[in-house]
């Protein structure tokens, strides 16, 4: 006998409810992570106003290049926002959302905590991967702090006293081959020779020529990859070549190294180590400078500082050629052509450089030239000493001081807080004819001496305990290749005033247009 019973089916969810729960639950859950972050976040920095909501973060990507440059977009924030203190959170640039202050007090309140909050620069990773994760940039607390003093001793006075000769020499002889028959690629030339000289003691009587044009090839295509995407073929070649780099440098270091020890063991026994035979020591490039200051502090044998030294010696060269040959490799000659690929490498010093020469030789500041000249005469024939370059000349200063202003290099700082600097130098609050060069604002006493609040918003090096590094010695090459251009009385640079500018861009965050494309001549009289 059959039984019988009545009994409703089981009902199962359709695969399409099932997905929109999940998706659902998925969503919730972010946003839930996102609001306890948010939260944790504006409790320990404060509640501002966040630019974008959290699920768009491509709007302040958007915005960022419906305004052009990066300063138009903090300036438009800032006013829609009605906050000199909000949140952005741009898609590929910022990991995170990220709390900008815009007012000068504000970052000077924030360096006074500085130590406390460990910031450190919030560089993209592919800029740690090529430089390594010692560079001092990554870097916060007592670590940063020690190998910051170690590469400092580069600057001392002896040192720089050594290396400004080297200066002079150098950039007379590459005006002067500019002058007579464009040289090609003289100024790229100049410059890297003397910065390979005074950091790494490398000449071409130590070194071959294929062995430093790899280095300046090397040092180009790491630059490039710095802000490339992590999986493009650009950052796979600057990977490459700053293992190549490592290659020349780290060998060098050790025998430097090793060669200052075994020196001082002989000046002093193998207990040695005190001043008297430090002073024994002559100092020739920063290598050496370094190697003694790991001796004087007994961690010369430390792997792990061994491998952040490592590190930095790559960096070195952009913190300190980056920002004098600014100057150089931007300059490209109608008659001759500077080497195109080069533009980008080391590119601090060389475009402020290139950016001053382009703003004295504009038909607008004829006087400025002048006025240079006149301060370049009041040394004679007498060459400028370290102390000369850095308190005799005032003009010098204001020149370059300037230039960064109106065509900054780096616009802001981006460590753990942004803090943007550039869209204060267009702001008349603290810059009277904030458009016009007038490097006679920077002096004491001047009739157009800038106000005390426009000297605390110039901010062109960074600040804090993440100041660039090489700022003091790339501040003296400029100023050397500013005075042997200007020694010649008849020396301009001839260009194109309507088609050459200054041009905004990621980084330097602004150069001269076309690599500035012009011809170095003795002006008839």
């Amino acid at each position: 006998m059959t039984n019988s019973t009545n009994s409703t089916p089981t009902s199962w969810p359709s695969p399409s409810s099932t997905l929109f729960t999940t998706l659902a639950l998925a969503i919730t859950t972010i946003a839930a992570h996102h609001h306890y972050k948010t939260t944790q976040q504006r409790k320990r920095l404060g509640n501002f106003p966040s630019s974008s909501p959290w699920f768009l973060h491509f709007a302040d990507l958007l915005r960022l290049i419906r305004a052009g440059t990066f300063e138009q977009f903090i300036t438009r924030r800032k006013i829609a926002l009605k906050s000199d203190a909000f949140y952005i959170h741009i898609l590929g640039l910022t990991r995170r959302p990220t709390l900008v202050l815009t007012e000068p007090r504000d970052h000077t309140e924030l360096m006074k905590k500085e130590a406390k909050l460990q910031l450190s620069v919030d560089m993209p990773e592919t800029t740690n991967e090529t430089h390594g994760p010692g560079n001092l940039q990554a870097l916060s607390g007592s670590r940063h702090n020690f190998l910051r003093k170690i590469f400092l001793s580069l600057l001392h006075p002896a040192a720089l006293e050594l290396f400004v000769p080297y200066f002079h020499e150098e950039f007379t002889n590459m005006w002067i081959k500019l002058e007579e028959n464009g040289g090609v690629d003289a100024i790229c030339e100049a410059q890297f020779f003397l910065m390979a000289k005074i950091l790494y003691g490398m000449t071409l009587e130590n070194t071959s020529m294929d062995v430093m044009n790899q280095l300046r090839q090397d040092f180009e295509l790491q630059l490039k990859g710095h802000f490339a995407s992590p999986k493009s073929e650009t950052f796979k070649k600057a990977k490459e070549a700053s293992i190549r780099i490592r290659q020349i440098l780290n060998p060098k270091f050790d025998m430097v190294l090793e060669k200052r020890r075994k020196n001082l063991e002989t000046s002093h026994g193998k207990n040695g180590g005190c001043d008297e035979a430090f002073a024994l020591l002559p100092v020739g490039n920063a290598m050496e400078s370094i190697a003694d200051a790991l001796l004087k502090d007994h961690v010369d044998s430390d792997p792990q500082i061994l491998s952040d030294v490592y590190d930095n010696l790559n960096l070195l060269l952009e913190a300190s050629h980056g920002t004098t040959t600014s100057m150089s490799s931007m300059i490209r000659f109608s008659t001759l052509t500077l080497v195109d690929s080069y533009v980008y490498l080391f590119p601090t010093t060389v475009t402020v450089t290139t950016s001053a020469l382009y703003y004295l030789n504009h038909p607008d500041n004829t006087t400025k030239l002048q006025k240079l000249r006149e301060e370049v005469k009041a040394f004679g024939h007498d060459l400028p000493t370290v102390s000369n370059l850095k308190n005799d000349m005032p003009l010098t200063d204001g020149i370059i001081n300037e230039t960064m202003r109106l065509a900054p290099i780096v616009g802001n700082g981006p460590i753990t807080f942004m803090l943007p600097f550039a869209h204060n130098y267009s702001d008349p609050q603290y810059y009277s004819n904030p458009n016009c060069f007038v490097p006679e604002r920077w002096i004491t006493g001047a009739p157009e001496e800038v106000s005390e609040e426009g000297r605390a918003a110039f901010k062109p090096f960074g600040m804090g305990r993440h100041l660039c590094l090489g700022y003091n010695l790339a501040t003296l090459v400029m100023k050397s290749a500013l005075y042997c251009f200007a020694r010649d009385d008849t020396r301009v640079i001839e260009f194109d005033t309507v088609n050459v500018k200054p041009k905004a861009d990621v980084f330097p965050a602004y150069s001269i247009s076309n690599g500035f494309p012009g011809r170095v001549v003795a002006e008839k009289c």
